[in-house]
């Protein structure tokens, strides 16, 4: 598989080569069209057994699969490093242990998260009857996924449709397609069912094939934002459950009393990890004006101490970029920002001698707010800093972005902490640290605005995965007090507890308890009048 020679491209076939050495890693067959639809009509078959699957059975599955990532955590390591380009340790870090740490969550939590709520009812006539949810699966999924997390984002992915009783058909990325096909194999080595993931290797014919599919009941997006818009509209046409995770346009607010060193280094992290090709990378800090000049410094010093290289070389912080035309976004948005006033502090250049995916990590100056590299997603190791007066103001340029992912706070402050997270529109708020998040497996990930919708990871997560029942039963001796004929006599109780359910006033719920007493009789041979005189004295308070 790791060939150093250049293979040419075969018809019908997606040839992998490294985006740190461009060396040929292998190639896989592009999956025809009719052979989509034989895959859904196999996931449905597949769905029918895995939903009866009991969950323990199920938990023992993600037992063995958890045995068999460790088991295979270096090659998987190696395998994104080469396939994808981040840094071996950093695919440790950022692929391995979000996947681990969901496996740990759902082992250890799916049993609770699973039980079926009580839902005891609030009506005072429904008073005496038994009320539950249950949660069903949707069925198969398309699980359609990017190749900036190779591992890490199918996988946590696919564990959670496990869990949730439901199947899944897996469309990688065409640059990643050797990472998902290690990662049907570690589903294949855990035991599951030879049909519950199916990968589907290609590109937007074979997504568009799998999104209209009928059997395909729900679909799993990660990517654009101006694709997520094109899954929406096919999902619609079923209509279909979409969960989307789009882009982001990151922010970060640095207030005057922060650490400078520990803020400067925490976003130089978030910044440009992965070569900032996350979605949550910090691409803009809004830095108070006291502190912004000794800020900037720091932030500089810490971009231009990190090495960039191989992403199998010891000691290297920062990989490549993933092909071209991710290089020539980046190389676009940064001589805009030039062109526009903004100071390029450092970097700003192509690292040729390392290779044609090369980026020098880049810190741009106030650059001017509507400025593409302020405006666009750059996916890439470069972030603008822009000095502003107070928190009202850096609140304001945080969500005029049109996207809404994560944003941080750096501060000392709780108290002002506190009081900013809420008026930031974005899905998720960190406090001193940035990204790292999608490594908690317990807390919900997912944006709002045109960062898309929807939740993974926890018990929100999860819910996102199942279709909400509610059952009601009940076992009456009599017809129920409402069943037909209307008589004249039921106006009056039901126009009278109407007054006691809605009526503010003590002294006009007193009258329509005067009113209802000489009906008890009548309300008893329909009703549990034990259960429903206490809900009934409810709404007196």
């Amino acid at each position: 598989m790791r060939s150093s020679a250049h293979a040419a491209p075969r018809e019908g076939h997606l040839t992998v080569t490294s985006p740190a050495d461009g060396r040929t890693l292998g190639e896989v067959p592009i999956t025809p069209l009719p052979e989509v639809a034989a895959a859904a009509e196999r996931a449905a078959r597949a769905f029918a057994d895995w939903r009866r699957t009991p969950l323990e059975t199920r938990l023992g599955r993600l037992r063995r699969l958890r045995r068999a990532l460790i088991q295979h955590r270096h090659e998987i390591a190696e395998l994104v490093a080469l396939e994808q380009g981040k840094p071996l340790t950093e695919a440790l870090l950022l692929e391995l242990i979000p996947a681990l740490d969901t496996l740990s969550y759902l082992i250890h939590h799916a049993p609770r998260l699973a039980e079926s709520p009580a839902a005891p009812p609030h009506n005072p006539f429904f008073q005496g009857r038994r009320a539950h949810y249950r949660f069903k699966p949707y069925g198969p999924w398309a699980v359609i996924t990017p190749w900036n997390y190779p591992f890490a984002i199918p996988f946590v992915q696919l564990i959670s449709l496990a869990i949730t009783g439901n199947v899944a058909l897996l469309k990688p990325s065409p640059y990643t397609p050797l990472t998902a096909q290690k990662i049907a194999q570690l589903f294949q080595e855990a035991g599951f069912p030879p049909n519950w993931v199916q990968l589907i290797q290609g590109g937007a014919a074979q997504a568009e094939a799998l999104i209209t599919h009928p059997e395909v009941r729900g679909v799993l997006f990660t990517g654009s934002s101006a694709t997520g818009r094109k899954v929406m509209a096919l999902a619609a046409q079923g209509p279909k459950k979409v969960l989307l995770e789009l882009g982001g346009k990151d922010a970060a607010i640095v207030l005057d009393d922060v650490n400078l060193e520990l803020s400067a280094r925490g976003i130089a992290w978030a910044a440009t990890m992965n070569a900032g090709q996350t979605c949550a990378a910090i691409e803009r800090v809004y830095v108070q004006e006291r502190i912004y000049p000794g800020f900037t410094e720091r932030l500089q010093a810490e971009l231009e101490a990190l090495r960039v290289g191989h992403p199998l070389a010891p000691g290297v912080d920062v990989g490549p970029l993933i092909a071209p035309f991710q290089v020539e976004k980046v190389a676009r948005l940064v001589e805009a920002a030039r062109a526009q006033g903004g100071q390029v502090r450092t970097g700003g250049r192509r690292l040729e001698a390392l290779g044609p995916h090369y980026y020098a990590p880049t810190l741009v100056a106030n650059p001017p707010a509507e400025t593409p590299f302020m405006c666009e997603e750059a996916f890439g190791p470069v972030v603008g800093v822009v000095p502003v007066r107070d928190e009202v103001e850096a609140v304001r340029a945080v969500n005029a972005s049109p996207y809404g992912l994560t944003a941080s706070l750096w501060t000392q402050s709780s108290r002002r902490a506190q009081a900013l997270a809420p008026q930031l529109d974005v899905g998720v708020v960190t406090v001193n640290h940035h990204a790292d998040t999608y490594a908690e497996a317990a807390g919900a990930w997912g944006g709002v605005k045109g960062s898309g919708f929807g939740r993974t990871h926890g018990p929100f997560g999860l819910l996102e995965l199942v279709q909400l029942q509610y059952i009601s039963e009940a076992y009456p001796r009599a017809p129920a007090l409402w069943w037909y004929p209307y008589t004249e006599r039921l106006h009056r109780v039901i126009d009278a507890t109407l007054i006691l359910v809605g009526e503010p006033g003590l002294s006009r719920k007193l009258l329509a308890a005067v009113r209802l007493f000489p009906h008890l009789g009548y309300l008893a041979r329909r009703l549990p009048l034990h259960r429903v005189l206490p809900a009934l004295l409810r709404y007196a308070r």
